[in-house]
């Protein structure tokens, strides 16, 4: 079998599936314009439809579908504020699914066993722009984000902490890279950098693990406004979006990181020294600039240039670090530890079975008993 015909149809679902247009994709497999014509018109030797499901990360076989697979989509709103841009992909649906799996578990567990309505969901859900101080004030408050800073020993461990807190008060936050435990089905940041799924029992927090460290703390803090405002939504922050929620929610998430009046007092005191004022506040360059963004003290700009070459030289370093971690280390950041820790409880106590644990915590049943002790 030297030549393959496809549906054009499913090469587009295919090529969507990683938030590419078809021609795109088809460029990575050649550079001749002749060969390109042919793969766009469905015509593929062997060779080239195994590339091309490599490259969308769509099971070969699919490819032989005369339509696109029709897969349950769960729902959240998508709040991206990029211009153009592209569905979300298949990638993104198989996450937000598995992640709707887990929180629908931790609350099923949560009613159970008699808990409480986490008050801060919602609470300022009739905020208004004007109101973004007061919002602000009441995540510091709840989650003691003074006394983080004071602890801090490093912008990551900032981060770290942070996410401690905010699962202490109950919201689950997952950060992965990667849909479940899969290393080649990577997330793209260019398509989302985190989302909010609204629960009073149980809200939940997850961040594209692709991120730079710098740039999660600042998503982590959006998403947190979106609890606090009682908003489920996919987020990719940009910076030239206008709508009101993601203004106001990226307002709150200035406001709660650094203070507006702590950052005016000091942005004069050290001369508009950007990497002065990070170092002052605890927290990353990236982290400043954003807040400086949005106080209007530098434009959408510099602002890009400035996110750009902190986020180049966080993948370079990325990429300098070839050493893989420990798969059972990774395991409570990628599914909450929060959640990790009472899945892993309950299975040990027997109340549910080590095959059911591990399905949700997407890993063997073996490898529950090793996170037993975490």
């Amino acid at each position: 079998m030297d030549n393959l015909n496809f549906s054009l149809n499913t090469l587009e679902w295919a090529a969507h599936n990683i938030s590419m247009q078809l021609k795109d994709v088809v460029s990575k497999i050649s550079v001749s314009d002749r060969t390109q014509e042919k793969l766009l018109e469905g015509k593929f030797s062997v060779a080239q439809a195994e590339k091309f499901a490599e490259i969308t990360k769509v099971p070969f076989g699919a490819l032989f579908l005369d339509a696109p697979p029709i897969l349950y989509k769960p729902e959240v709103p998508d709040l991206r504020q990029k211009p153009n841009a592209e569905p979300l992909s298949e990638l993104f649906y198989e996450v937000l699914k598995d992640i709707q799996n887990k929180q629908e578990w931790y609350t099923e567990f949560l009613q159970e066993h008699g808990a409480e309505e986490l008050k801060f969901v919602g609470k300022f859900k009739d905020a208004n722009f004007q109101e973004y101080r007061l919002v602000a004030d009441d995540i510091r408050s709840t989650l003691n984000i003074a006394k983080i800073k004071r602890n801090s020993t490093n912008r990551d461990n900032y981060l770290k902490l942070l996410i401690e807190r905010c699962e202490d008060a109950g919201i689950l936050i997952f950060k992965n890279g990667v849909v479940k435990n899969a290393s080649r089905k990577t997330l793209d940041v260019n398509e989302f950098r985190g989302f909010v799924l609204i629960d009073k029992y149980a809200p939940v927090i997850f961040l594209n693990g692709r991120d730079a460290p710098s740039a999660l703390v600042f998503t982590l803090a959006h998403e947190l406004a979106h609890i606090w405002l009682g908003i489920s939504g996919v987020d990719d922050l940009d910076i030239y979006g206008n709508d009101p929620t993601e203004v106001l929610c990226n307002k709150i998430a200035a406001e709660v990181l650094v203070p507006e009046k702590e950052f005016l007092k000091y942005w004069n005191y050290f001369n508009e020294d950007l990497s002065e004022i990070a170092q002052h506040f605890y927290v990353s360059k990236l982290m400043i600039y954003r807040v400086a963004l949005t106080h209007g003290k530098i434009s959408k700009a510099l602002y890009q240039k400035l996110h750009n070459f902190e986020f180049e030289k966080f993948k370079k370093q990325k990429d300098a670090d070839t050493g893989g971690g420990n798969f059972i280390n990774m395991v409570p950041g990628r599914n909450s530890p929060l959640l990790t820790k009472t899945i892993v409880n309950q299975a040990l106590s027997g109340n549910i079975l080590l095959r059911d644990a591990g399905k949700l915590l997407n890993v063997s049943p073996q490898n529950i008993l090793k996170l037993g002790g975490f």
